[in-house]
């Protein structure tokens, strides 16, 4: 017990600073959506209406905010007073649903600098590109760790109370114990669905699991070049037919003459907000090239589904995410009074 106590210390103490800065980073994203619509309610807020325009009619009026580039996707919304979101090259047009009035743009660059995505890539990437999403891997590693440690470490004193008359050594020590187990079990979520996510490896095999290989999709066809494609309201059409029950969350409608139309849809059960079924659709004939939806998805896959949602606390919307972002910062906590507990037993000594 001696020898997993100093290894858990000295683990501790060696990624302490990146624990703090990857857990509290991820605590806030938690909320990433709502804090970019809290900054930003000009762009995002609406006021519902009774029916909706077109969608054909909100790419017209995209196109007419960003003349220089062709509208390559549109984001719907299932919220009603929520904004659609065009995007039209680099720039996102922000659309109100019910009369097709442009809300206002927003280009790529403006959205890198955004407090949310700022953010996410520091979670993700320590806002250090590659290098930095293989140290996040490692502290994510570290981290689990920790937490499988820490528990082992636990058992024998069994700390459960804080004792708020000690010593504000003690306690510390007691907030370090109590605080620990009670968030252990989320941890060990948090950080093993965090694996999952960074590591390729792991995906795969659980991949394996499904009995029958993914599906693929029939080819786009060749036209003419000039030949007019399917509208945006044909191919949401299209997609709501091939999936009924689904909500469409985007459909991307690339310029390239050899690339389908994707559309995103989402099942009420699906606990990720952009779903994981998908329709590719013909951009010429209207045609279903592929159909995946969650409903018939294999156990690999639909493990696999869910482990962001698992990762990030939207497996059962606003009280899995809050209990989420308490338990990463508690996680946070866990290495400050971690270094607070050796900084008072180096000075006793």
């Amino acid at each position: 017990m001696t020898a997993l106590r100093v290894f858990h210390r000295w683990l501790a103490l060696i990624t302490a600073v990146l624990v703090v800065v990857v857990a509290v980073s991820g605590s806030t994203l938690v909320f990433e959506g709502a804090i970019d619509r809290a900054l930003n309610p000009q762009l995002w807020r609406v006021d519902p209406g009774a029916s909706a325009v077109s969608l054909d009619t909100l790419v017209a009026h995209a196109s007419a905010a960003a003349p220089k580039m062709p509208v390559t996707g549109l984001g719907l919304s299932t919220v009603p007073g929520r904004a659609f979101v065009a995007q039209a090259g680099p720039m996102q047009v922000f659309e109100d649903p019910y009369t097709g009035k442009v809300l206002g743009t927003r280009d790529v660059r403006l959205f890198q600098k955004t407090l949310p995505r700022r953010l996410h890539v520091l979670h993700t990437a320590l806002l250090t590109g590659k290098r930095g999403s293989a140290v996040v891997a490692i502290i994510t590693i570290a981290s689990l760790v920790l937490v499988l440690t820490g528990i082992v470490l636990w058992l024998p004193d069994r700390i459960f109370r804080i004792t708020s008359t000690a010593s504000w050594k003690r306690v510390v020590f007691d907030l370090h114990h109590a605080l620990g187990v009670l968030a252990a079990i989320v941890l060990v979520i948090i950080t093993a669905s965090g694996l999952v996510i960074h590591y390729d490896a792991l995906r795969d095999a659980i991949f394996k699991l499904d009995k029958s290989p993914a599906p693929f999709a029939d080819e786009q066809s060749a036209m003419p070049r000039g030949t007019p494609t399917i509208s945006m309201d044909t191919l949401a059409l299209i997609a709501r037919r091939a999936l009924p029950g689904a909500s469409i969350t985007f459909l991307n409608t690339p310029p390239n003459a050899q690339q389908s139309f994707q559309v995103s849809m989402r099942f009420p059960e699906d606990r990720t907000p952009g779903g994981r079924s998908r329709i590719l659709v013909d951009r010429y004939s209207g045609d279903i090239l592929l159909a995946v939806s969650t409903r018939q998805a294999e156990p690999g896959t639909r493990i696999n589904n869910v482990i962001r949602s698992v990762h990030t606390g939207d497996l059962y919307g606003k009280p899995t995410q809050l209990i989420w972002f308490l338990a990463a910062l508690i996680m946070a906590s866990q290495a400050v009074t971690g270094a607070l507990m050796w900084w008072n037993a180096r000075r006793k000594r």
